[in-house]
């Protein structure tokens, strides 16, 4: 085969570089002092068993592969890299001996089963660390070997970004519950790019495909630790392993344009589930009147909620969306105990059984240590609070959309916003108020949002006053001054982008994030078509993300794997204008107005 004649060729380079390099490299496992540095990874000069031998030994005495280098070699995370399919119970184990490195299973080989042995990341030399490229070794313990494959791509549901080391499965066994408590027959790990193939398939099987984020290395789903991803459909291997195939190349993950190019067959979406277990998952008083309760599953049914010697009318609860969370506030101004008893009756999943049962848990809540300062007598005492704590953002990016954000540390028991002014000042220094409207958040009670009646305009500085003494939390503690400048941006170097939404005929959560799709400039929530203005840009790398937001609540909706319900739909948006190699990024220049039109119906049919 291809290969057989490339191995030669890779001994024959690496015979003739140790005669070139002898005078000066006699001790390998020293750098040489000097000289340009050592940019060149390892070389393979030979395996054993070869490559796609067959009845290789079963026992565990003789089964082993041995990896010979023209270098001395480290290895890095082995038992995370090292990879083989079908999976044992327990992954290989390599040791470096001279400068080969011997990679032993744990138990014997199934017989007339054809082996993918992956050294994924795990090889580099021992001098400058430069990595072996992710190398795939195959061989059977039966007198044929299995040549057909799949490939594809592995992102993460919410940021579409390529996920490395996730384990890929491939199920014969089609039941729901094969994922937990079956290993599959066939598995590969995805590399840096998020991109895999899954190798040595035989024909005419049928295979039901899974992805999950296997801390534990088992090969088997836990559900509460880990992040998964299925396919819809039933997969039938039909292409064919060649040596001339981009998907099998053996590439070095900073070949970045030949990494990318790769076809994949399939991509799967990688979530984190929902529990479907329902319990306490943690507990906590945060200060002297703020505790939170975390459960494992949303929506928890909790039947009763009561902390002695506090009465029903005194307690505040703040649920988060999924109502998994919620955090209690205490809305007495007396003196609340350092330690609390709080009794919960809730539904809570039993282990045993499987069910929600009920449950009374009895919680002690001890108020947590305050900074210790020392006062006029020289004695050592908990620091009190002086002034509420609030925050504004009134960033000028976005001000115009988002209006200006406080958010208080409490909630208030006075929020007398009528005391609170805006002024304006415009190009002629003439000043006068700015009115706005108070928007108190729904599901967070210590924000709110001031929007002005009026556009604001290019050019005017807005101030912002809000006087001493006015906000009152429910610590009896008033809020200090504040005076806060903002205006439009005005640098002249910024530039904008406008995106025509077109043939949009469910809700899209439209937002334009940065090269690395972890910051959000700004958002849009449509459900018809639409001109979206995304103005005041740097100069920078920017992606347009798409959300197919069914449910309009303005974030990602996880999947459930035992309901065959995948999460909701995220697209990267494949700009016309799009430079390097990376075509979902769009290089903005200063001083620019873009227009791009994008048919949404289009990209989601």
């Amino acid at each position: 085969m291809r290969y057989r004649s490339l191995l030669n060729s890779l001994v024959v380079i690496g015979v003739f570089s140790a005669l070139i390099f002898s005078k000066s490299c006699a001790n390998t496992s020293t750098p040489p002092e000097g000289g340009p540095k050592d940019t060149i990874p390892p070389v393979l000069v030979e395996v054993l068993p070869v490559y796609n031998a067959t009845l290789h030994p079963r026992d565990i005495r003789h089964s082993s592969v041995s990896f010979e280098f023209d270098e001395y070699v480290v290895l890095n995370n082995p038992n995370s890299y090292i990879f083989l399919s079908p999976p044992q119970t327990k992954p290989p184990t390599a040791k470096i001996k001279g400068k080969r490195v011997v990679v032993s299973f744990a138990e014997p080989l199934d017989s007339n089963q054809t082996y993918s042995l992956s050294l994924g990341e795990a090889i580099k030399d021992n001098n400058e660390g430069n990595p072996f490229p992710p190398y795939t070794h195959s061989f059977s313990t039966g007198d044929h070997v299995d040549s057909l494959f799949v490939s594809g791509n592995i992102v993460e549901a919410s940021s579409m970004l390529p996920m490395a080391n996730i384990t890929v499965l491939f199920h014969t066994d089609q039941s729901d519950s094969a994922l937990f408590k079956v290993r599959p027959r066939a598995a590969a790990k995805s590399d840096l790019w998020g991109y895999f193939t899954v190798r040595n398939l035989p024909v005419d099987t049928v295979y039901r495909v899974y992805a999950i984020e296997d801390l534990n290395n088992n090969s088997l789903y836990d559900p509460d630790q880990e992040r998964v991803a299925f396919l819809d459909t039933l997969v039938i291997p039909s292409s064919v392993m060649r040596d001339s195939l981009p998907e099998l190349a053996m590439l070095n993950m900073t070949d970045t344009l030949n990494c990318l190019s790769r076809p994949a067959q399939i991509t799967l979406s990688l979530f984190k589930e929902v529990s479907q277990r329902q319990f306490l998952r943690n507990k906590a008083r945060v200060s002297r009147r703020q505790m939170y309760l975390k459960f494992a599953a949303p929506y928890p049914q909790i039947d009763s909620l009561i902390i002695d010697g506090i009465p029903d009318d005194k307690l505040i609860l703040e649920y988060n969306y999924y109502r998994d969370s919620v955090v209690i506030w205490i809305n007495d101004q007396g003196p609340v105990p350092d330690t609390l008893s709080m009794r919960l009756s809730y539904m809570r999943t039993d282990d045993s059984l499987n069910i929600l049962v009920p449950r009374t848990d009895t919680i002690r809540m001890v108020r947590p240590k305050g900074k210790m300062v020392e006062n006029r007598w020289g004695e050592m005492v908990e620091e009190a609070d002086t002034l509420a704590a609030f925050e504004v953002d009134a960033t000028p990016e976005n001000i115009d959309q988002n209006g200006i954000i406080i958010k208080f540390e409490s909630p208030m028991l006075e929020t007398p916003f009528d005391s609170v002014t805006i002024m304006s000042k415009n190009t002629r220094e003439q000043v006068a108020p700015a009115l706005f409207k108070v928007e108190q958040d729904t599901a967070d009670i210590k924000k709110f949002t001031l929007r002005l009646e009026e556009k604001l305009v290019q050019g005017y500085e807005y101030t912002l006053r809000i006087p001493d003494s006015l906000f009152l939390d429910i610590d009896g503690i008033y809020c200090d001054s504040l005076v806060k400048k903002f205006s439009l941006p005005q640098d002249e170097k910024l530039s904008s982008l406008t995106v025509e939404a077109q043939n949009v005929h469910e809700k899209y959560l439209i937002e334009l994030v940065d090269e690395n799709r972890t910051k959000v400039f700004r958002s849009y929530l449509i459900d018809t078509a639409s001109m979206l203005q995304f103005p005041y840009l740097k100069a920078a790398k920017y992606s347009i993300r798409i959300t197919e937001d069914k449910n309009g609540n303005g974030q990602v909706d996880t999947g459930s794997l035992l309901d065959h319900k995948q999460p909701e739909k995220v697209l990267m948006y494949k700009a016309n204008d799009a430079v390097g190699n990376n075509a979902y990024i769009m290089d903005i220049p200063e001083r620019t107005e873009l227009i791009q039109t994008i048919d949404i119906g289009e990209m989601f049919k």
